[in-house]
């Protein structure tokens, strides 16, 4: 054991291979502690799995690695996995070929497994002693039978592995891997298999990674009720909302989502759906992750916010594309990309993030297995289910059968207005115990008074500014920013705010905080001005809305942006009709908008109720066919023509396929940043860069001259004011959202 005790795993701390293996191996037990009881693993699977966390850095022992760590030059280096799965592989080709996950996840464990892999090394000659991998395979062949209480492998093999291994050359590793064990196994592999691959190659990431930082994993937890009203109450209390702690209680709607099963909840804004999630959530297993999914970054940003309230600032992680440099700010740069790497594969206990980041899992991309994993017994919340286009949604169900099928995943599907045709997908594709839960209190309330004008937005100026003059909080929503741009400029004189998506981040973020400190003051106006976006990222609680007709259940979102506290009287919805040109680019499904329009002409000047507006909402949708759709289908089985032409455990890497990978129908934005920050930012931090991005389509962005920096961000030559946000001076058609 003299020579293997001098072989190093790594530097900065530095760690012998031996003690690295030991520590892995102490973190695989522990998991196998804890998750034997929740999954159908049988005896082989956790010995395979012993031997790929014993064998997986096994590679080290080589004199390329142990010099790149000497010398920081990597030039001449061998990327040790391949090593360590040959070496593992030639001591039972029969075995690894029949029976391959095991020994793909130690081939795989630091990169992703495509034909290519290790392609890069065939030219390098590899140096490697031989009484090195004698003494290391004496070492694994005492684990194994000590801990195992079997001997794995057959003594003549070993002894003649130990003899002749180091006199391989690498191009022939290189060429058994991919002739003998990838291209040999490959077709072999069945969609069943995929379940036993993500184990076995999450299991031994997990242990590798908590390892190298001298963890094991905690899978203690405490979250309950109890816990969560406590944290509530706290809360409140520190902002004066209520005065004693029996001031509050969970209301009847919340207390009906304490259920082990997967629910559907029904309840307008305002109502309390996030603690009504957590109370469903706190029924998890010991084990099981919470997962929070939302359909934008500011949601998540939102959510994120409140939920470190209640759970504290290193207990919840935040997942998006943004949110690396997010967490770097809020952590005052004491965050690198190790421990982002845990966050975004949901290794800590509850995890915020966009529905994106479980929806790509199904194209073997990214950190897929590791993810995949936690997602075992995992209570997921999917918020806004109303929001997804068809082709989204069909990877919603999609996602949703696969996780409940092989990892007895639950979920918490929530909307303020989910129509019928949408429900009865739901419960179609969720387990038969799935509860409906309504929020029947405030379904059975009003909040404001909708009415209709025939009018234009323009001819509705002196009501508008009749109700500015009486200090009301006036929000108007249109359907594009260009029209948003020119409301913004006619009333000036009414110091309104501008808010679209069209916004860089650090100017969206300051507009929020002005809107909410005008909100507060009672003794002036406000005129708020938005688009769309305004329906999901901004909890505001106006008195006035002036909306352009939309979909009907986008109508409603807007509504909940007024007496959202349900505490205001005489506060209406005022509804205008929509510009053609919203009609053919914006909303172009036929007769929602004419039938939205038509039904509150049927209802003008009614309180209605929640549940009234929940109804007009399966009127308007009643002859809207979702299944039959054929981007709904598209997104339902294209995981599965993407995983069998990846034989299923492969991952997915940039060539034609990745061309059919996307999460969202039309998503074809690029971030840029806006060529007047240039000279500002030029010795800026990534992070602040990133603060000053804002999207444009596509089409936008090929038509424009860039520029790109050394940090890869992409200066784009458009026009850009603090009050108006993008403004391309030649366009064809406006800005939507």
């Amino acid at each position: 054991m003299k020579m293997l005790d001098q072989v190093w795993a790594k530097t900065n701390p530095q760690e012998s291979l031996v003690s690295h293996t030991e520590n892995a191996l102490a973190v695989f037990q522990k998991l196998k502690e804890n998750l034997q009881n929740h999954h159908s693993f049988n005896d082989e699977f956790w010995r395979d799995l012993f031997i790929a966390v014993l064998f997986h850095d096994a590679g080290k022992i080589m004199d390329n690695f142990q010099k790149m760590l000497e010398t920081g030059n990597s030039k001449n280096n061998i990327r040790h996995e391949l090593i360590s799965g040959m070496l593992l592989f030639v001591l039972d080709v029969a075995y690894y070929q029949k029976t391959p996950l095991s020994l793909a996840a130690v081939f795989s464990h630091h990169k992703k497994l495509t034909d290519d892999l290790f392609s890069d090394n065939t030219h390098i000659k590899i140096s490697l002693k031989d009484n090195l991998v004698k003494e290391f395979l004496g070492y694994a062949q005492e684990k194994i039978h000590n801990l195992l209480n079997f001997d794995r492998f057959n003594q003549k093999k070993i002894s003649e592995v130990s003899e002749n291994f180091h006199k391989k050359e690498t191009g022939k590793l290189v060429s058994d891997f991919k002739n003998h064990f990838l291209k040999n196994t490959s077709s072999k592999i069945e969609q069943k298999d995929r379940v036993q691959y993500i184990l076995h190659k999450a299991i031994l990431n997990l242990s590798d990674w908590l390892a190298s930082g001298h963890e094991l994993p905690n899978f203690k937890w405490d979250f309950s009720q109890e816990y969560l009203k406590e944290k509530i109450v706290e809360k409140l209390l520190n902002t004066k909302k209520i005065k004693q702690e029996n001031d509050f209680q969970f209301r009847e709607f919340q207390l009906k989502s304490v259920q082990k099963s997967n629910v559907l909840a029904v309840a307008p804004t305002g109502s309390g759906k996030t603690e009504a999630a957590l109370l469903w959530a706190s029924q998890k297993e010991e084990i099981s992750k919470i997962i929070y999914l939302l359909p934008t970054r500011v949601t998540s940003n939102a959510i994120f916010e409140r939920l470190k309230g209640y759970f504290g600032e290193f207990g919840v992680s935040l997942v998006h594309s943004s949110a690396f440099f997010l967490q770097k700010e809020l952590h005052e740069g004491d965050y690198d990309s190790k421990l982002y790497l845990k966050d975004k594969t949901f290794m800590k206990n509850i995890t915020v993030a966009t529905v994106d980041q479980i929806l790509t899992m199904g194209f073997n991309l990214g950190y897929w297995e590791v993810k995949t994993f936690n997602m075992l017994e995992a209570r997921v919340i999917i918020d806004e289910i109303h929001l997804y286009d068809p082709y989204t949604l069909g990877l919603i169900i999609s996602t949703i059968r696969y996780l409940q099928e092989n990892f007895k995943t639950r979920f918490f599907i929530m909307s303020a207005t989910m129509p019928r045709k949408l429900k009865e997908i739901l419960l179609k594709n969720l387990t038969p115990d799935t509860q409906v839960i309504e929020d029947k209190e405030l379904l059975n309330q009003a909040r404001n008074q909708f009415e209709i004008r025939e009018n234009s937005i323009d001819e509705l100026d002196d009501e508008i500014k009749d109700y500015l003059k009486q200090k009301k909080k006036v929000l108007i929503v249109v359907n594009t920013v260009d029209e948003a741009i020119r409301l913004f400029e006619k009333y000036q004189k009414y110091s309104p705010i501008c808010y679209h998506s069209k916004f860089i981040q650090i100017d969206k973020k300051m507009k929020e905080e002005k809107i909410f400190k005008k909100e507060q003051n009672p003794d002036e106006s406000a005129l708020l001005i938005a688009t769309q976006v305004v329906e999901v990222s901004l909890d505001i609680d106006y008195d006035i809305l002036f909306t352009e007709n939309s979909p009907i259940d986008a109508i409603i979102q807007r509504a909940g942006r007024i007496n959202r506290a349900r505490r205001k009287e005489n506060t209406r919805v005022i509804i205008f009709p929509h510009r053609e040109i919203v009609k053919k680019y914006v909303y172009p499904v036929e007769k929602i908008l004419e039938n939205t329009f038509t039904l509150f002409k049927e209802n003008h000047q009614r309180r209605l109720t929640e549940q009234e507006l929940l109804s007009m909402v399966d009127e308007v949708y009643k002859n809207i066919e979702i299944e039959p759709q054929e981007s709904y289908q598209k997104g339902l089985n294209v995981y599965q023509e993407i995983q069998k032409t990846n034989h299923y455990i492969k991952d997915l890497v940039a060539n034609e396929e990745q061309e059919k990978v996307y999460t969202r129908e039309g998503m074809d934005s690029k971030e840029i940043i806006p060529f007047c920050f240039l000279e500002i930012l030029q010795n800026a931090s990534p992070q602040e860069k990133m603060k000053h991005e804002v999207s444009v389509r596509k089409w936008q962005y090929y038509s424009r001259k860039k520029e790109k920096d050394q940090d890869g961000f992409v200066f784009l030559d458009v026009e850009y004011d603090t009050d108006t946000g993008l403004n391309f001076k030649k366009q064809n058609t406006d800005f939507m959202l």
